[in-house]
């Protein structure tokens, strides 16, 4: 597909990485993508005991841990800072540190212990005991096709991340949303960073992006899978932690499917390779 003339063409607004699972996420102005997504995007977690995930979806406090990288690879130590504590740093751990089973969702990989130190700050800032675990190199945990679209599913993995390599959403799809809470009496509009996508999208209509099968963005091509499902997780505010009802009641009326409410659509790239904050988004496949 492309642009009329005088027609803007979808482009690459901005990009975001979220080194620790549901804690802040980082703004870069590329994304440099390995096998399994984002370099340094969830590669990082919280387990319980028994190590299973803990997203903010239960305990909203891990929105205030803000990650930083203290190597400019994205896959050395992370600095993490949170409110009334002194900045951690988590180093990677070696291969002498425990390798854990962890769950997340319905699936079981590996990852390395990050330390009582590591465990320590994080339950304190938390409120609970957890564990600190960073991605195993040698982890496999598939990913599912109905992530890849077309693109090829096998021999495929993910990191953290709820199942997708990537997140893409349409900017036009937020200021949607938002005039809607407008007119329906909302105080103030949501700010954006309740959706966590990784790579933010203008120049194209509310939307529009879920119609999308095959993109390229630089000379790398994404196959568009399942929309993205929606949790209570973007009920909460990232600064207050205060959680409502929006936006999952307004999306009750004009975003429903089966699955549940969708926003955005989940993504895997064909190839490793770059993208940057002003890329022309290339529309080669529609559903």
């Amino acid at each position: 597909m492309t642009a009329s003339p005088g027609i803007m063409s979808p482009r690459v607004a901005a990009l975001t990485v979220y080194p620790l699972k549901s804690a802040a996420g980082i703004r870069v102005d590329t994304l440099h993508l390995d096998d399994r997504g984002a370099m340094g995007d969830r590669r990082w977690l919280l387990v319980d005991g028994e190590g299973h995930a803990i997203t903010a979806r239960e305990c909203h406090a891990l929105l205030h841990i803000t990650p930083r990288f203290a190597t400019s690879d994205r896959n050395g130590a992370l600095l993490l800072d949170a409110p009334r504590h002194t900045t951690f740093t988590a180093v990677v751990p070696g291969a002498d540190h425990i390798a854990r089973p962890v769950f997340i969702w319905d699936d079981a990989t590996l990852a390395l212990d990050a330390g009582d130190d590591a465990a320590d700050w994080c339950s304190d800032v938390i409120g609970r005991a957890c564990r600190l675990v960073y991605l195993d190199e040698d982890a496999q945990r598939p990913l599912k096709r109905k992530y890849a679209g077309p693109v090829a599913a096998e021999r495929r993995h993910v990191a953290f991340t709820d199942g997708a390599p990537l997140l893409m959403l349409g900017l036009p799809s937020v200021d949607a949303l938002n005039a809607r809470l407008v007119e329906q009496g909302a105080p103030a509009a949501l700010d954006r960073r309740r959706f966590r996508a990784n790579v933010w999208l203008d120049g194209l209509g509310a939307h529009e992006e879920d119609g999308w099968s095959l993109v390229q963005i630089g000379d790398v091509r994404f196959g568009l899978g399942s929309l993205c499902t929606r949790c209570v997780l973007t009920t909460v505010d990232p600064d207050t932690l205060e959680q409502g009802l929006e936006p999952l009641r307004v999306w009750g009326g004009y975003r429903r499917t089966s699955e549940g409410v969708v926003f955005g659509v989940n993504a895997t790239h064909e190839t490793p390779g770059t993208i940057h904050v002003g890329d022309t988004v290339h529309v080669l496949g529609t559903r």
